[in-house]
């Protein structure tokens, strides 16, 4: 029966990660398609999905070290969720939404408008990459020693990402009802709900915050010269690459499989790309960011990540032999082992290695090595291998890509264990505790 009792005090939380992931689904799931609408060619789009991870290098370590250093995570935390909530608004009125013909890329390229556009979102989404690194560290914080119950509140993050997501397409569709194009002011209009919303929920979450403890430097550099470390982000850049091949290519792979095998499923393609969401969120991350912490306490961290790079393997691996975009459906479920088990496996893995007070640059440095390293790169590997060799031989290519990877993690993470004693690391049910990266938690500078 514990199973089902509720934690009253982290009620706020998981409203928060389900306003938090319902403000952002609607702008960024469709903002290819808005693009597109407005005349942008697909390198354009491929451009800005590229460019806009960008920032992320430097604003989540930037920021994490300053909410460590000041003790001000609560003022921040505020200010980016009204930033987010003004953004919305603003895209409501960015002219330029319709275009007929696509334009020329070097037109577009000197255009302010598109600048303009550009820069707007790209805000966004760099106060979302700022937001999820506080969320993520104040929830950390305030679970204390049950970090590995992360994925429990995180899940709530994907009930609001794939029910928003069907709200958003309905409504885009009802009020583009007779018109030759789409309407997305329904997409911003609810992204600002959902934004402040979140604001209002925010004020009831209760933010911890180690007032008496300072970051100390060499503490966070002692913990770079672990082998152990250094292999866990190089694993945390590898699942960053992966992950939008599925993230920004699935739906160009969908619709291939519709043109060369069933047109007769184009009519509505987008509505199957609309349930293989919901499939990902409900039926995959919902209950895997629930189970994680029973299966990360069961295998461990570094087993976990095995895991996800396996289940990558084989998600990939029954993508090249569909034929059929609705079979695409059920092997959405697999997102929650190549996702929402691994997101929460490196986010609780990062917060249990961090020196005290030194929680946000850890999961700032986390954010960096996926966001602005992972990601970049697999948005450039899955453009040259579509272009070269087009989705469905793709997907063999890179479904071999994982499985290599997964032997790789594997075997060193195996060599790591029996050679590394020295770091005082001991792994016992899969729970993980690293004294050598925490002996120094009491010191203060």
């Amino acid at each position: 029966m514990h199973l089902f009792q509720i934690n009253k005090r982290l009620i706020p939380i998981k409203i928060h990660f389900f306003l938090s992931q319902a403000g952002l689904t609607p702008l960024l799931v469709f903002l290819s398609t808005i693009m597109i609408q407005r005349g942008y060619s697909p390198f354009i789009v491929g451009l800005t999905f590229t460019l806009m991870p960008l920032p992320g290098l430097l604003i989540r370590p930037i920021v994490g070290g300053i909410t460590d250093k000041y003790k001000c995570r609560k003022l921040v935390f505020f200010l980016i969720m009204v930033i987010m909530s003004l953004i919305s608004f603003v895209l409501i009125f960015i002219p330029g939404t319709v275009s007929k013909t696509q334009m020329d890329d070097d037109y577009v390229m000197e255009s302010p408008l598109f600048w303009l556009f550009f820069c707007i979102v790209t805000l966004f989404h760099s106060s979302s990459i700022a937001k999820v690194l506080l969320e993520d560290t104040i929830c950390m914080d305030f679970l204390g020693e049950d970090k590995h119950k992360y994925g429990q509140q995180r899940g709530w993050g994907s009930l609001g990402r794939g029910s928003i997501a069907v709200v958003a397409g309905v409504s885009v569709d009802w009020f583009s009802r007779g018109q030759e194009y789409k309407n997305y002011t329904p997409v911003f209009v609810i992204s600002l709900i959902c934004n402040l919303l979140n604001i209002y929920v925010a004020t009831k979450i209760e933010i911890v915050e180690n007032i008496e403890r300072r970051v100390i430097v060499s503490n966070v550099k002692k913990l770079f010269s672990k082998l152990r470390v250094l292999a866990f982000f190089l694993w945390v850049v590898l699942f960053g690459m992966l992950c939008p091949i599925v993230w920004y290519y699935l739906y160009v792979y969908t619709e291939e499989l519709a043109n060369l095998y069933h047109p007769e499923t184009k009519p509505y393609i987008k509505t199957i790309q609309g349930l293989a969401l919901s499939i990902e969120c409900f039926l995959g991350d919902f209950p895997f960011f629930f189970l994680s912490s029973y299966v990360i306490k069961l295998i461990g961290h570094m087993n976990s990540f095995s895991l996800m790079f396996f289940g990558f393997a084989v998600r990939f691996f029954l993508y090249s032999i569909i034929t059929n975009p609705v079979w695409v459906l059920p092997v959405e479920i697999l997102n929650g082992v190549t996702f929402a088990l691994a997101y929460s496996a490196a986010t609780s893995y990062a917060a249990l290695i961090a020196p005290a007070g030194a929680e946000g640059t850890l999961q700032g440095l986390l954010g960096t090595a996926m966001i602005g390293l992972g990601v970049p790169m697999g948005s450039f590997l899955g453009g040259y291998v579509f272009d070269r060799y087009g989705s469905i031989d793709s997907f063999k290519i890179l479904s071999g890509v994982a499985l290599v990877i997964c032997v790789i993690q594997f075997t060193v993470t195996q060599l790591i264990n029996r050679f590394s004693k020295n770091e005082n690391v001991t792994e016992e049910r899969g729970e993980n505790t690293v004294n050598a990266a925490t002996s120094d938690r009491n010191d203060i500078l």
